[in-house]
């Protein structure tokens, strides 16, 4: 959950006396400010990359078997030509 201005101000004054503004700042910037800054887990990258990778992996492999059946009629169409020459 994001904390709006006023919290993150009041949480930071708080902070800065006990830890000093530096870390302060530092632990302040571990909280997301609004909530398209929400933190990303490292198990949700790791399954949303497996997901991608499967999908790249199919469209490779489609992509494959057409290309490997355009090569097969273009042989075809060669070796007809050929044999008419």
């Amino acid at each position: 959950m994001a904390l709006d201005a006023r919290r993150r101000s009041s949480l930071y004054d708080k902070f800065v006396p006990l830890l000093g503004e530096d870390d302060a700042n530092a632990l302040m910037s571990e909280f997301p400010s609004v909530e398209a800054d929400e933190l990303v887990t490292r198990q949700f990258l790791r399954a949303e990359l497996a997901e991608l990778r499967t999908e790249m992996a199919e469209r490779l492999h489609q992509q494959t078997l057409w290309l490997g059946g355009a090569i097969a009629a273009a042989t075809g169409v060669l070796a007809a030509l050929t044999a008419l020459a």
